[in-house]
């Protein structure tokens, strides 16, 4: 917890407090150690002289000035929602050396963990949720929150032998899980708990037509939030992600399932459960698809609001988005993503003006920013390796908790941002 950085973060809140030569203040010192009987306190200590100016004519030139105070760390839980990028470029080895950025990830995501581990009378939940072009979330969602009847390509055969593509109706019994059970509810639980359960996002909130498709690039916290109320409740109910039933080319990706806030009894399991997350790396980069299922695990009014308090014996529960990504956001029309097959499909709108695909995905990702932080979420953002950070830099809750990583210090990212999470507050 006391390291030279704790050491030097202290010095440096100390000298933005008072500046060098306030008063005229000579001799000044100041000292911070760590209270011997409390770990979690530092203690600091700073005494100067100040010249007088009125008492001089006493025989006084100067005061000595002593003054002490503490720093705790501060007593709270925290729900920590770690969004991570799993697309195909994780493969490649990272600038700084040392390996591929995904076995980087690997290693260095416990660095977060182990900065809030031994946090006396503080609990710390995370929910890993690897991200590319679909998240993996059925798992963690109801039977009733999925499409029983949804839309996918057909290929129209022509006499000449090509295909006109066209939009048909594919219901959970005629789908690649059709095998899986005798009844609409069991072929729907063998989708959501088979561990291929990538989800199509539902249309957005607030539509007149609830036969609607249509997802614009702007969300609001009732599409992070609004639950299916029965099992025909469409407007909210998320798609199967089917490439099966796809009769057109595209090319798929369906990342690792995602995993609900929960604690991790060490090290080694935290790092296990990072490893499991990120084991599939391959996909397209939505960063708008990573950022809504983040706050949807972390919301308290919710799909898990049940399980997602305030407070925990009246200590506050802090949230958290740890949001890491090695690239610009990537969008083609030609793809399979969690939006659907946009060149057929043409889901994704803009409510003002024209914008292209990625520019529209690009505004929906930042509104996502913009709402998760209005419902209480601070956003840490890790930039890997990434040339221009120009869209994604405005997630951050502030420039101190955006960082930039060549790979090699990625460990240390991590771990700064654990002991940002559990920062220090002024007691005395």
């Amino acid at each position: 917890f006391f390291t030279d950085k704790a050491r030097a973060e202290a010095n440096k809140f100390f000298e933005f407090n008072y500046d060098e030569g306030t008063l005229r203040a000579q001799d000044l010192n100041f000292q911070v150690e760590r209270n011997a009987s409390n770990v979690q306190e530092l203690i600091g200590f700073a005494s100067m002289n100040v010249p007088t100016s009125i008492m001089h004519i006493f025989g006084f030139e100067s005061i000595p000035v002593s003054v002490s105070c503490d720093a705790m760390r501060d007593q709270a839980h925290n729900d920590i929602a770690v969004v991570l990028d799993v697309t195909g470029s994780m493969t490649y080895p990272a600038s700084g050396g040392g390996g591929t950025k995904i076995s980087l990830l690997r290693n260095g995501a416990k660095g977060l963990y182990r900065a809030l581990a031994n946090a006396p009378n503080s609990k710390t939940r995370f929910a890993l949720i690897p991200y590319s072009q679909t998240v993996n979330a059925a798992g963690s969602l109801r039977t009733r929150d999925i499409l029983r009847e949804q839309a996918h390509v057909g290929c129209e055969r022509l006499w000449y032998g090509g295909c006109r593509a066209t939009i048909k109706k594919v219901h959970i019994d005629d789908s690649s899980w059709r095998k899986a059970g005798n009844t609409t509810a069991k072929r729907i639980d063998a989708f959501r708990n088979g561990g291929d359960g990538c989800v199509e996002e539902r249309a957005s909130s607030g539509q007149d037509d609830e036969n609607s498709t249509i997802i614009y690039d702007e969300i609001t916290a009732a599409d992070i939030d609004l639950m299916a109320r029965n099992d025909n409740d469409i407007s909210r109910q998320f798609g199967r992600y089917d490439p099966g039933m796809q009769e057109v080319s595209a090319q798929a990706a369906c990342p690792a399932p995602a995993s609900r806030l929960q604690t991790y009894a060490n090290e080694s399991a935290f790092s296990n459960a990072v490893s499991a997350a990120t084991a599939r790396v391959t996909g397209g980069t939505y960063h708008d698809t990573g950022m809504i299922w983040g706050m949807r695990f972390l919301s308290r009014t919710g799909f898990f609001g049940a399980d997602n308090p305030t407070k925990i014996d009246d200590i506050p529960v802090n949230q958290h988005i740890v949001f890491m990504t090695d690239g610009k956001l990537e969008t083609s029309d030609g793809i399979y993503a969690a939006h659907g097959i946009e060149r057929y499909q043409n889901r994704t709108r803009t409510r003002n003006g024209s914008k292209t695909l990625s520019q529209q995905h690009i505004a929906r990702f930042l509104s996502a920013c913009n709402v998760a932080r209005s419902m209480g979420a601070t956003i840490w953002v890790i930039a890997l390796d990434v040339d221009s950070v120009n869209e994604i830099a405005p997630c951050a809750t502030s420039e101190d908790h955006f960082y930039i990583s060549n790979g090699s210090d990625l460990e240390e990212v991590f771990e700064q941002i654990g002991q940002g999470i559990g920062n220090l507050r002024l007691t005395r």
